[in-house]
């Protein structure tokens, strides 16, 4: 064992991640977190091919895929007529892996089972005041390490107190509720299972298949910051009346008080470094990107894999973390970028603009389709043998 230490601030997604794949090369790890009790909120994500990678870097494949639900992608009118429909199958030859569907409460204990079972220890009811670059991190107390990653979210703290001229996340112009659908309501989904986006007019509604049979759902409307802050689950199915089935149905399953209701930030502006001095920003906090990819959990995980594998390739921590900058920096600013062109796209309002995108997408061959996700997909870590 490495008498090296990190120190993780946010035990979300990415910050477990970082866990995981920091303990896996040998560092010794604790995790702090703010929140009193360790739970993640959520209702589901997506597991694209590329962050199935990561996981099976990790030695999770197979846990992945238990608790996940593999499945094609398309895309449908308020109608119900489909634009277009990949299988499974397509994915998988495309890109070695269909989409999985998983529920983020289970991602998010699958993840703190392997830290903690890899000796990570993790401080929860700490939240993180200040931080310095020499590293250290200020609680009630300063805390010192080898190596801090931040992995504190969008509106990450620490990426403000360390680049305070960046002007943190920006508005993606519309509001998202998300919620779980019951098992009867998912029995009228079309088989075999497709992740499908339904589009209108400013409105969007997504659906797919979680591995219990459940089923994660989305809806968004543009609008201004703070919109729709009071709309109940009856309000928002009322923006989906002459909608296809089972939009209405799958949203009425719910249990009751379970909706989540989000503003949609992303990292429109990109910081200059992922790095400073022994810092290491990660996810979210790093170069957060709109639900429109479906990228979110999966880059965090992607960059908790090449954060330990420049570790794991450098002896001097302050050439590993430049590693780590260039690697991920281009890959995931670009990323951000294409995920707010997207949202302005899918969430077009406008009658023309919504039906030239429509037509675009329908007219556009599979094989087009299915290769426009490449810049995403197509990534995967070096071999595990390696390090």
């Amino acid at each position: 064992m490495s008498d090296r230490n990190a120190l993780v601030v946010g035990a979300g997604i990415g910050g477990l991640a970082a866990a995981c794949a920091l303990a896996s090369v040998g560092w010794q790890v604790a995790v702090y977190e703010q929140a009193k009790v360790l739970r993640e909120v959520g209702a589901g994500l997506s597991m694209a091919p590329n962050a199935v990678r990561a996981m099976e870097w990790l030695g999770l494949g197979p846990a992945l895929r238990e608790r996940a639900q593999g499945q094609g992608i398309g895309v449908r009118r308020r109608s119900g007529s489909w634009l277009v429909r990949l299988t499974d199958r397509d994915l998988t030859e495309r890109y070695g892996n269909p989409m999985y569907a998983m529920h983020r409460a289970s991602l998010h204990q699958l993840l703190l089972e392997t830290a903690v079972g890899a000796g990570v220890r993790v401080h929860t009811g700490r939240r993180a005041r200040s931080v310095r670059p020499d590293p250290a991190v200020t609680f009630e107390e300063t805390v010192c390490a080898d190596l801090v990653v931040a992995a504190d979210g969008v509106h990450s703290r620490l990426r403000s107190a360390l680049f305070p001229d960046h002007p943190g996340a920006s508005y993606a112009g519309y509001v998202c509720w998300r919620g779980i659908g019951s098992v009867a309501a998912g029995s009228r989904l079309a088989r075999p299972a497709v992740w499908t986006d339904s589009w209108g007019r400013g409105v969007r509604f997504g659906s797919a298949l979680l591995v219990d049979s459940r089923v994660f759902w989305y809806a968004s409307k543009a609008g201004p910051e703070g919109a729709y802050a009071g709309h109940t689950l009856a309000d928002v199915m009322s923006i989906f009346d002459g909608w296809h089935e089972p939009v209405r149905a799958l949203m009425a399953s719910s249990k009751p008080g379970t909706m989540l209701r989000n503003d949609i930030y992303f990292l429109k502006h990109p910081l200059p470094s992922f790095v400073a001095g022994r810092v290491a920003l990660l996810g979210d906090a790093a170069h957060a990107v709109t639900p429109d990819i479906g990228q979110g959990a999966c880059l965090a995980i992607e960059d908790a894999v090449m954060l330990a594998v420049a570790l794991s390739s450098w002896n001097d921590v302050d050439d590993a973390l430049r590693d780590y900058d260039l690697t991920r920096r281009p890959r995931t600013q670009k990323l951000a970028r294409i995920s707010g062109g997207s949202a302005r796209v899918q969430q077009a309002s406008h009658p023309v603009s919504a039906g030239l995108r429509d037509a675009v997408v329908r007219l556009m061959p599979k094989r087009a389709y299915l290769s426009a996700g490449s810049e995403a997909l197509s990534w995967r870590p070096p071999e595990p043998a390696r390090w």
